[in-house]
């Protein structure tokens, strides 16, 4: 990475509080700030659904945006 880097998205994420038997005592959760078009992604909850949504997120935004855009 050479040069300046433009800041475009904010990922948010809360770990949550686990608790020693295995469940939660706050689930994790998360969400996604696009600082270009101002919009927000999620917050999602949840262990598995935050997971997945921090592994694709900037790819869904993209696509939700190029048909956002295309309409």
């Amino acid at each position: 990475m050479n040069g300046p880097q433009q800041v475009v998205g904010a990922l948010y994420v809360d770990c949550g509080r686990p608790l020693r038997n295995g469940t939660w005592a706050q689930q994790p959760r998360a969400k996604y700030e696009c600082l270009i078009c101002h919009t927000v992604e999620g917050p999602v909850v949840g262990e598995h659904a935050v997971k997945a949504f921090v592994a694709t997120i900037r790819t869904t935004h993209q696509h939700n945006t190029q048909q956002g855009a295309a309409a």
